[in-house]
């Protein structure tokens, strides 16, 4: 588990870093502040937004100077602040596997290939969808009869099913006959219709030429179970 939780942090922080410059930082922010306080107090809330706060500025600034030995310090120091809370705190894993999906996609495929001994064609989901998929499928994405957003990952649903994807594909690639036909026609295609789809699919409310929009989609609203008051 430790292996485990070392690389959960590591991969988180490379990913904060990455999008520490950009404007989904925002969202990413809020995410780690909830995760780095687990409910604890609100004053230690304040403190973990400042502390990300003042990690977002050097992390920016050592990238901005070009100085990589910099900016790979400034990354080690969150990787060590979410490794603390990993090891510290009882469903800590779980808590951080629901705010960033990804992570949790990442985590199977990884558990999966260390099971199967199975060497993983792309990386991750991202590099999948930024090196094969973006480039193989091209579209009228005009936001009205088909729409796609930018910054994907910003959206739970679009992430799983991309990461749905990607693992399909590394799985049937294997398969030289009917891997790839059986990608496109029970993978790829069901899913592009729904992510795509400009009226009913998760970026509806982007747009591929202004991108990601400043009021996304709620999750769906559900009621607390009570299997007491069930009439099921």
């Amino acid at each position: 588990m430790s292996s485990d939780h070392e690389r959960i942090a590591q991969s988180l922080a490379e990913k904060a870093a990455f999008f520490a410059a950009t404007k989904a930082w925002a969202d990413m922010h809020m995410k780690l502040t909830f995760f780095l306080a687990g409910a604890r107090s609100g004053h230690e809330e304040h403190q973990r937004s400042r502390q990300l706060d003042d990690w977002q500025g050097r992390v920016v600034a050592a990238r901005e100077a070009g100085d990589t030995a910099a900016g790979h310090a400034v990354e080690s120091e969150l990787r060590e602040l979410v490794l603390a809370e990993l090891r510290g705190r009882d469903g800590a894993l779980a808590q951080l596997c629901e705010a960033f999906p990804l992570l949790a996609a990442e985590r199977q495929s990884e558990q999966k290939s260390a099971d199967d001994e199975v060497e993983f064609y792309f990386a991750d989901v991202f590099v999948f969808v930024s090196e094969y998929l973006s480039q193989m499928v091209r579209r009228r994405v005009n936001g009205s009869t088909a729409t796609w957003c930018p910054r994907w990952w910003e959206h739970p649903e679009a992430g799983a099913r991309l990461s749905a994807l990607w693992l399909a594909w590394e799985h049937l690639r294997h398969d030289p006959a009917l891997g790839m036909s059986t990608w496109w026609l029970h993978h790829a295609d069901p899913h592009l219709r729904v992510l795509l789809d400009a009226d009913l699919g998760p970026f509806a409310a982007c747009s591929p030429k202004d991108g990601h929009t400043a009021y996304p989609f709620g999750p769906l609203p559900v009621d607390p179970y009570d299997p007491e008051g069930s009439s099921v």
